[in-house]
């Protein structure tokens, strides 16, 4: 199993396009190859109306990694069943840029 995020944004056919600015894409992808793996998991954001970015994380991830009741345990589990497991982390358009400070001066 494979744990791979990708920055996306929506295509003008999404249903959410004009409100949505972009969304992190948390796949959980049943492969063990990691290049199969990232494949499926860019088909898959692709097929569903957004545009994949880059690359963010990649790594082979064990059931073990997860305490039960972690929603990334549940994630996990679907992909062992459905052999891909997507979650969309969206921000609406107009959102604070993640790299702008804080008022009090730290990192966002």
């Amino acid at each position: 199993m494979y744990f791979l995020s990708f920055e996306a944004h929506p295509k003008p056919a999404h249903p959410d396009y004009g409100r949505v600015d972009g969304a992190f894409a948390a796949v959980f992808v049943n492969e063990s190859v990691a290049d199969a793996a990232e494949a499926a998991a860019r088909s898959f954001i692709e097929e569903a109306g957004w545009d994949v970015g880059e690359l963010d994380a990649s790594h082979p991830v064990e059931l073990a990694s997860f305490p039960p009741g972690d929603p990334s345990r549940e994630r996990f589990e679907q992909a062992l069943i459905d052999g891909i497991v997507v979650t969309f982390h969206q921000w609406p358009v107009g959102a604070p840029d993640h790299d702008a400070e804080d008022t009090d001066g730290s990192a966002a």
